[in-house]
């Protein structure tokens, strides 16, 4: 009973104790929580005052590990390419400033490149050296001992001597067609033509099964006609874009054999074959975010021969000191019989117009340069500019010869020309002005200054790549030039508002850089996309006159005046390919395909050619052959004429018609 009083007692004690002690417990919990608050806050404090106002890095990646490579130099350009230091000191800063953008503050622009023009070239040395080649230009005449016959020209090429690739060649036996995937060829026998061969173009040994090179096939065929030179674009097996090149013996039709072959990485642009030798330009790009810089092969372009890889050597890469996109454009010289690499240059961030001359290689990439006129950035000068880089391949391999500057866009290869050592250039130039403007109640408005657009004739000499004449801005404010063409010491440039259909076309006299002279036809209706030499002074441009009405128009410099001398109007679609055109200057005739022709007599659309011929006063419609163009596609429409004989093929078919009574057989 003692014991059980005891505890009791005890409880009572505890409890007793326990309900005293309360208030302090109470008063003890809440200090703590305010301390802890306090606490709290202040590391919510030091974390946004880390947050906002600790200094970003000014300073990239560590690069120490890579400085014993080769291309170290093009990988710290690399680097520097995919770190973009952030124009503000700390977060603060940048929220500061994105709230100043949305209640109307003004932030300062890049340009479109992201770069700020052409400062510095690496320049590399010239690729390896090979020994001498043999062998002589397609077209240059020479006697050939094969079955098939010596190569005829049909291609109107830009450079006398220059061969370009077509789908089409021939020798004075037989036509070469080049499908989608299949080679025809045909005997040339006026109403008794026929398909002698068919023949399915080989697949390289890496390709996978992707069919998407079939449209992009381009081919050469050598002098004596035995050797049929391919390029493709496909992709291997893992998916990946190549350029493929197959020599194929032709020897005997029947029997067509490879004799060798070799791939690039990349995609095609363009390609020549001057002299025994093959120039192949190809664009190969590659994913900054993906590079390792240890495996050069992932951000270098690679040549493959007979299953070796390698990547081009760091001395043949051209590229600025600050790029704006990790394209390449790969320039690779191969002699034509083995497919040999006499040398190669990847040029970086240069992904323009490709110009071929008989000596040189003219790459050019265009950027637009932006001069600040105030501290803050708050008004600035806009210009487009190109930069051309010179490879010259008349020896045994490539050699860079630097590069030059011009202001303007070049729309193609036509608005560039070589002679006597001088590159005459036209571009289209552009530039605009960007301000700021307070007014009485403080408040900030952007204005875009007017834009300015025009043409530019410009002559550079090329030993010292130094401009030593200029035809600034020469045609109307707001005009382009959409046409080009040089004829020695003449140049011929179509200049248009596309939307307004307004044509000048302007004649210059370029035979003393010191006076240099020009005239235009002034403002008459259309435009034309191309301008095609005719001789005797004569001048052809094809075109629209308006949304609906397409044009042929022959031009005539004529006591100082550039005049119109006659027209032809046709409807439907025509290609703007100039090598789908048929030109032959000896009987002043000019060819092409049209599509989707409206026929007023059957309510149906028709595809046509048309054979035109200029005498000297008036266009005369020579021929006109019905066909049917496989996708309506003119531009893969070729034709030729041998011995009064009009031969017209598409990807399919050849239709042959006798122009002396303009029937179609």
């Amino acid at each position: 009973m003692k014991n059980k009083r005891l505890l009791e007692s005890l409880s009572f004690i505890d409890e007793k104790y326990i309900k005293e002690a309360e208030p302090k417990m109470k008063t003890s919990t809440l200090f703590s929580t305010k301390i802890l608050g306090q606490v709290a806050c202040l590391v919510i404090v030091i974390a946004l005052s880390l947050y906002l106002f600790i200094p970003f890095s000014t300073t990239g990646p560590n690069l120490t590990a890579y400085t014993d490579s080769e291309y170290f130099p093009l990988i710290e350009t690399i680097s520097d390419f995919r770190y973009k230091p952030s124009p503000y000191k700390n977060n603060f800063q940048m929220i500061m400033a994105s709230v100043d953008d949305i209640f109307g503050g003004l932030k300062a622009g890049t340009n479109m490149d992201g770069d700020l023009g052409f400062d510095d070239m690496i320049n590399g040395a010239p690729g390896s050296s090979s020994p001498d080649m043999e062998g002589s230009a397609p077209g240059d005449g020479a006697d050939g001992g094969s079955g098939n016959g010596n190569y005829v020209e049909v291609t109107d090429n830009q450079v006398e001597g220059v061969v370009e690739a077509d789908i089409i060649k021939m020798t004075d036996k037989y036509i070469f067609r080049l499908g989608k995937g299949t080679l025809r060829v045909y005997s040339i026998a006026k109403e008794d033509t026929k398909k002698v061969a068919d023949i399915n173009i080989p697949k390289m040994s890496d390709e996978g099964n992707s069919v998407k090179y079939l449209t992009n096939l381009e081919m050469y065929l050598s002098n004596d006609g035995n050797t049929l030179t391919v390029i493709k674009r496909y992709n291997d097996s893992n998916y990946k874009s190549k350029v493929g090149i197959i020599s194929i013996d032709v020897s005997n039709i029947e029997d067509i054999k490879i004799k060798c072959e070799i791939s690039i990485d990349g995609s095609y642009s363009s390609s020549r074959m001057v002299g025994g030798k093959l120039l192949l330009i190809s664009e190969y790009f590659f994913d900054s975010y993906k590079v390792e810089y240890d495996k050069p092969e992932t951000y270098v372009p690679t040549l493959t021969k007979n299953g070796e890889r390698e990547c081009i050597k760091f001395e043949d890469i051209i590229y600025p000191d600050k790029i704006g996109n990790t394209r390449y454009s790969v320039v690779t010289l191969l002699d034509e019989n083995t497919l040999d690499v006499l040398g190669a240059n990847a040029l970086l961030n240069f992904n323009g117009t490709i110009y071929v001359s008989e000596n040189n290689v003219y790459v050019a990439r265009e950027y637009t340069e932006r001069i600040d006129l105030s501290d803050d950035h708050i008004a600035y000068y806009s210009m487009t500019k190109s930069d051309i880089a010179i490879l010259n391949y008349a020896g045994d391999a490539l050699e860079n010869k630097g590069f030059i500057t011009v202001e303007g866009s070049i729309k193609d290869q036509y608005s560039m020309d070589e002679k006597d050592g001088h590159l005459r250039v036209v571009t289209s130039t552009k530039d605009y002005g960007f301000s700021s403007v307070q007014d009485e109640n403080d408040e900030i408005s952007s204005i875009i200054g007017e834009k300015f657009e025009s043409a530019s004739l410009t002559v550079f000499k090329l030993d010292g790549c130094e401009k030593i004449a200029e035809v600034k801005d020469f045609a109307p404010e707001g005009e382009e030039a959409v046409s080009v063409r040089f004829d020695g010491d003449n140049a011929y440039v179509c200049t248009a508002i596309i939307v307004t259909f307004t044509d000048p076309v302007y004649f210059f006299d370029l035979s003393d850089y010191s006076n240099i002279t020009y005239t235009d036809t002034g403002v008459i209706d259309g435009f034309s996309s191309s301008l095609i030499q005719l001789g005797d002074g004569f001048l052809l441009g094809i075109g629209q006159e308006d949304w609906q009405t397409n044009k042929i128009d022959i031009y005539e410099e004529r006591d100082g005046d550039v005049v119109s001398v006659d027209k032809y109007f046709f409807e439907g679609e025509y290609s703007t390919e100039y090598k789908s055109y048929l030109v032959n200057r000896d009987k002043d005739m000019f060819g092409f395909g049209v599509t989707y022709l409206y026929n007023k007599d059957t309510g149906n659309y028709d595809h046509m050619y048309i054979l035109l011929a200029f005498n000297g006063y008036e266009i005369i419609e020579v021929a006109k052959v019905e066909m049917y163009f496989e996708d309506g596609d003119a531009s893969r429409v070729r034709a030729v004429i041998v011995d009064d004989y009009l031969y017209i093929t598409d990807d399919t078919q050849i239709k042959v018609a006798a122009l002396n009574n303009q029937s179609d057989e």
